[in-house]
């Protein structure tokens, strides 16, 4: 047992983006100033390198939040699609000034599509109701994305679901607050992208405009700065498993920061009609018109679905050298399988960069809770930066662990990095991808400013 945690911390140490032959896990929490991992376009950017957000806590902005923008991003590591896929996300779209009677637009789009596309040959489908992945009416002719092979849009404004403006299929009228799944890019322009579903979220009463006003897909209300969690969250994740010989999408949601999602979409995917291809790279595209929303995306996760996995997400991935810092850890774990596990082995330590356990001079856990296990032994106090525990979790489900504590002044130096790393395993089942057994959370130290009086202590226990 002991081996094997080294060899999956070991990875997790050296590798930010891992890839294997049909096992993959590829994170990326684009909340700071770190692009490496993604090719960013058009207008969009990361909102820590503008000083938008403190870095280490900001997120990758598609579109401000003002008149005709466009961006976009995609994950540059390919993965195999073998075994399925599930691509993990939150996002948040709001604004901080009225849109006169649009509320809201037009919406951001979540596609995947052929992994062999090379970069110099990447192209987006169109802008406006297409959200960047279907064809599209202005200019003429605008093609669908290069190597499309589903194009998943969140559209606030209602025209993704629409058969207009040169999209291929589709309703007669607008859709707003709706999740629509668009298909396939093909070279004969009329067959490209074709329609696939929908659904109509929330209350649908009322005219168009009323349905837009309310919160589903974007938040309504005219702020300032962006609305906290408890106010507006939003956490997706698009899920394709294997059917037989075929497949089946799925997109859920969370709609508070819980361990329970809510499946919005479903549809079967033909490998006749739809062929996936053996390799796919996910991205994202938004666009804004009259209507307008600033479109953020943040916590991306790639893996393969039908096993135990784990997710560690941090509040805050950098720290003042010289101050003290709380920080709070969320760590996932996810039982994504038909059984019922009752036996799972969850460790987490926090540890410097070459995987020592920080003293408690350093870091010192102050709670740690859980919810949503059937079972835990996980204990609820610390004294040594190392958590050890049996969960147990329902099919198809999962629990959190919530790990806070406080990261103490002069700890480590500036540029040094330290890691909240989680393993699970189980002998219950034949876990069929390892890869995403282990998570980590990384956080940087950075100099924020020089302490007065260097005879202060650190810190007082």
């Amino acid at each position: 047992m002991r081996n094997k945690k080294q060899i999956l911390f070991n990875l997790c140490l050296l590798i930010s983006f891992q890839l294997f032959t049909a096992q993959f896990t590829i994170t990326n929490p684009l909340n700071s100033t770190d692009a490496s991992g993604v090719r960013i376009g058009d207008m969009a950017y990361l909102t820590a390198t503008k000083g938008v957000d403190p870095n280490g806590q900001g997120y990758l902005r598609l579109t401000d939040a003002t008149s005709n923008q466009k961006g976009y991003f995609y994950v540059t590591t390919s993965f195999p699609s073998t075994l399925g896929i599930i691509a993990d996300f939150e996002y948040k779209t709001w604004r901080n000034t009225a849109d006169n009677t649009y509320f809201g637009a037009d919406g951001f789009s979540i596609f995947l599509f052929d992994g062999s596309t090379l970069d110099s040959n990447f192209k987006l489908g169109g802008y406006g109701g297409s959200l960047g992945y279907a064809t599209y009416s202005n200019p003429a002719g605008t093609t669908g994305l290069s190597g499309g092979y589903v194009g998943i849009g969140f559209d606030e404004y209602g025209n993704y679901a629409a058969n207009t403006e040169n999209r291929n299929g589709g309703l007669g009228s607008v859709l707003p607050n709706a999740v629509v799944l668009r298909g396939p890019t093909s070279s004969t322009y009329n067959l490209s992208n074709p329609y696939l579903a929908s659904t109509p979220l929330g209350d649908r009463t009322g005219t168009a405009n009323v349905i837009r006003q309310r919160n589903e897909i974007d938040y309504n209300t005219t702020t300032t700065t962006r609305p906290d969690n408890a106010t507006f969250y939003r956490r997706v994740q698009v899920i394709i498993t294997k059917s037989g010989g075929d497949y089946i999408l799925n997109v859920q949601w969370r709609k508070d920061p819980q361990t329970t999602f809510t499946n919005i979409l479903s549809y079967p995917l033909s490998a006749a009609t739809y062929p996936i291809p053996a390799l796919l790279k996910l991205g994202f595209a938004a666009s804004t018109g009259g209507g307008f929303n600033f479109h953020e995306i943040r916590n991306i996760l790639l893996t393969t679905p039908g096993n135990l996995r784990v997710d560690s997400r941090v509040n805050n991935s950098t720290v003042c050298k010289e101050k003290k810092t709380n920080l709070v850890y969320n760590i996932e774990v996810t039982n994504d399988t038909s059984a019922n596990l009752n036996s799972i082995n969850f460790t987490n330590r926090l540890v410097d960069k070459n995987g020592l356990t920080l003293t408690t001079d350093q870091f010192k856990i102050t709670s740690i809770t859980t919810t949503g296990f059937t079972t835990s032994t996980i204990p609820t106090t610390n004294s040594t930066n190392s958590t050890s525990g049996v969960v147990g979790i329902l099919a198809n489900s999962s629990g959190i662990v919530t790990v806070t504590g406080d990261y103490y002044p002069n700890a480590l130096k500036t540029n040094d990095k330290f890691y909240s790393t989680s393993t699970v395993d189980t002998t219950q089942i034949t876990d069929t991808d390892l890869t995403n057994n282990i998570a980590s959370s990384e956080v940087i130290v950075r100099k924020c400013f020089i302490i007065s009086n260097p005879s202060l202590p650190a810190h007082s226990k």
